[in-house]
């Protein structure tokens, strides 16, 4: 009987074993897809909303697809809360160019820091909206950057 017991036991903990693997493997691959899609949404908007103020129009629909890719991926594999940002900024425009978009925009990125583990509002004295939409930061020399640009003209 002591050895029917030792049997059923070992099985029943290497079936919750199992399952407690994978569980924690399928949440960790749910975790990278996450990321992934966030970090992607972010960037492919950055890149898009620059280039927007700047005039450029040169990788405009490659930034689309990108976009539109991490935001289907986002809607797919996000938290409902970052769904529901994500709609809203979309709503709102997702241009980057109104101030309706850029507090969307900011409340979207502040629930993904909080799906991601943070605590929801730990930046909320932060001035992100201002690094976030600047385009140079405040050291920034346009003198310098024309100084570069003539010394390379000069040197080809």
């Amino acid at each position: 009987m002591t050895i029917l017991i030792s049997f059923v036991s070992s099985i029943i903990a290497a079936f919750l074993a199992h399952f407690l693997a994978t569980t924690r493997s399928k949440k960790s691959e749910l975790l990278k897809f996450q990321i992934q899609s966030y970090s992607d949404f972010l960037s492919a908007a950055s890149r898009l909303a620059v280039s927007r103020r700047l005039g450029s129009s040169t990788n405009e629909n490659v930034d689309l697809v990108a976009l539109n890719d991490a935001k289907s991926r986002i809607i797919t594999c996000g938290n409902v809360e970052v769904v529901e940002a994500l709609i809203h900024f979309w709503d709102k425009g997702g241009t980057l160019e109104r101030e309706q978009e850029i507090l969307a925009y900011k409340n979207l990125t502040q629930l993904i820091r909080s799906s991601l583990g943070h605590k929801k509002h730990d930046m909320f004295n932060l001035k992100i909206s201002d690094t976030l939409f600047k385009l140079e930061p405040s050291s920034f020399s346009f003198r310098a950057n024309e100084e570069a640009n003539k010394s390379i003209e000069d040197g080809a």
